[in-house]
Parts: structure tokens; sequence; C-alpha cells
């Protein structure tokens, strides 16, 4: 028995999975950056290390830069999701085994490997607009690698090997189809 009416059934489950993450996760940014100011410090702080940190107000200027700065790690995010939804849509019409797929999983490592820099970048940024209101002296800027990035770089690593195997067995397929 064939698993392809299960396979295309699940595609269309992360298809859509996939899309709706593609709005909320820059909704969750804008809303982040521009209520800043009356969002409950344990959650500001949820991924910051930028300690002591003081009551302060963000100014505008300062929300600006931090949604620009944002900006940097959530396109990567968005493309590599778009490039994940996109592997899903040819899944769930029964296409399970193309050069296309070999480039769509590039593609996402490539977007992994980018999302892991551009945050960590946006973590600094964060850190010093953040800390920026503290007396002289207690400013900081943190820059961070910790073990979600590893991870998230070893998994780039794999989804590049698969790419690479993939297109290896689509080049023996291709021969086999030609072979008389």
């Amino acid at each position: 028995m064939s698993n392809l009416p299960k396979i295309k059934k699940l595609s269309n489950n992360f298809h859509l999975l996939i899309s709706a993450l593609l709005v909320a996760i820059p909704l969750y940014y804008v809303i982040y950056w521009a209520f800043i100011n009356s969002l409950p410090e344990t959650l500001i702080t949820k991924n910051v290390a930028s300690v002591p940190l003081v009551q302060n107000h963000l100014s505008i200027k300062f929300q600006l830069i931090g949604f620009v700065v944002s900006l940097l790690p959530l396109s990567a995010l968005v493309y590599g999701l778009i490039n994940i939804r996109k592997l899903f849509s040819f899944y769930k019409e029964g296409v399970i085994f193309s050069f296309e797929h070999v480039a769509i999983f590039k593609k996402t490592s490539k977007a992994l490997i980018g999302w892991v820099f551009l945050s960590i970048l946006y973590e600094s940024a964060k850190s010093v607009l953040f800390s920026l209101g503290n007396p002289p002296g207690q400013r900081i800027i943190n820059v961070g690698f910790s073990s979600p990035e590893i991870t998230t770089l070893v998994v780039a690593g794999i989804v590049f090997v698969i790419a690479w195997v993939m297109d290896e067995g689509r080049i023996l397929t291709e021969e086999q189809r030609l072979t008389v």
C-alpha cells in the first residue's frame, strides 16, 4: 500500500500551518515592537541577558530601530518558511522527487544559517537598545552563541547533506529512466 495519500494529507496540513506562521510571525514582531513599552518586563527580557535592565521606556526612534533590526532574522526566517511551504506544496500535489526539491532543501539550509547569524546580530542590538537607558557603566552589548544556535547550524548542515543525497538519487533515477 502506498503512503502517497498520507503524505498528501499531512503535507496539506503542514502547508496550512506554515501559511499561518507566515502571517503570525511577522505580525508578532510588529506587535512586539509597537507595544514594547506596555509589555511586562519578563516578556521583554525573556531572551535578553541585558542585566541590569533599568525601567525605562523606549522612544519611538529606538522602537523603530529595534523593529528594523528585527527584520534581519525575520527575513531569513520568512525566506526559509516560504521554501518549506513550497516543498509541502509539491508534496500535497504528489510530486515527491524532483530537482526543485533539491533546490528547496539547499535554500532552506542557507536560510537556517542566515537566521542564526542574523539572530545573533538582532539579539546583540536588542541588548544595546534595552540597556541604553541605564547609567553610564551599566550599558551592555551582549553577543551570544549557545546551544540553540549550534543546534540550528547542525540541522542546516543535515538539510544540506540531504539535498546532496536527494540530488544524487535524482540523477540515478534519471539515468535509469534513460537506459534502455
